[in-house]
């Protein structure tokens, strides 16, 4: 599990790719060596990419973000479909603290207010915040930002966090789950609205 991804807060401009998630953590399951994983991802072209480039890029943003789950926690996206949404939306909170951040700070402590609806403003708001004490943040261009806004709002749909009226919805973790974020940080919990530390 990578420890150095919380250095700078940083977009993410990709969706969350459930269904590359799922095959990329069953070959991890399959070989527990990463060398071994992409070396089967790109020679069979298992993700069923148009070009070699975008196969690459695509495994390169997946495994970068499966990577920040523990053996356990990759092990239980292969064997609960009840789990795989939250298990991907966890990798992208632990890899993007962006990402993080929001839902801690935005979709959960909304939701605990019971203020269930979701802006585009909302979204604008924190980023702008957020901007003021991170220059590279600041830097972004409109057309990046208005990208990553996008990109958020159909992560959150894709993981089952919002729905399509951008309304935010109770998260129910199953029990294993929860165990094994609590095992490795309970303050994760915290990025699925309704899920009490």
């Amino acid at each position: 599990m990578n420890n150095d991804n919380k250095k700078k807060l940083s977009l993410t401009l990709r969706p969350a790719m459930i269904h590359e998630s799922l095959i990329i953590a069953e070959e991890d399951n399959k070989f527990k060596d990463w060398t071994q994983v992409r070396d089967e991802v790109l020679s069979n072209n298992l993700l069923q990419a148009r070009t070699a480039s975008t196969l690459k890029t695509i495994y390169g943003e997946v495994s970068k973000r499966l990577k920040n789950l523990t053996d356990d926690e990759m092990s239980l996206m292969t064997e609960s479909d009840t789990d795989v949404k939250h298990l991907v939306w966890l990798a992208i909170c632990r890899q993007y603290l962006f990402t993080y951040q929001f839902a801690v700070e935005v979709l959960s402590e909304y939701f605990d207010k019971s203020r269930f609806q979701l802006f585009t403003e909302d979204y604008i708001a924190f980023l702008n915040a957020k901007a003021e004490w991170h220059s590279n943040l600041d830097s972004i261009t409109q057309q990046s930002r208005y990208k990553a806004q996008q990109i958020m709002f159909k992560m959150l749909v894709e993981c089952g966090l919002v729905n399509e009226d951008k309304e935010i919805l109770h998260q129910y973790l199953s029990p294993k789950l929860r165990e094994l974020i609590q095992k490795t940080n309970v303050d994760d919990l915290g990025i699925f609205p309704g899920e009490y530390r």
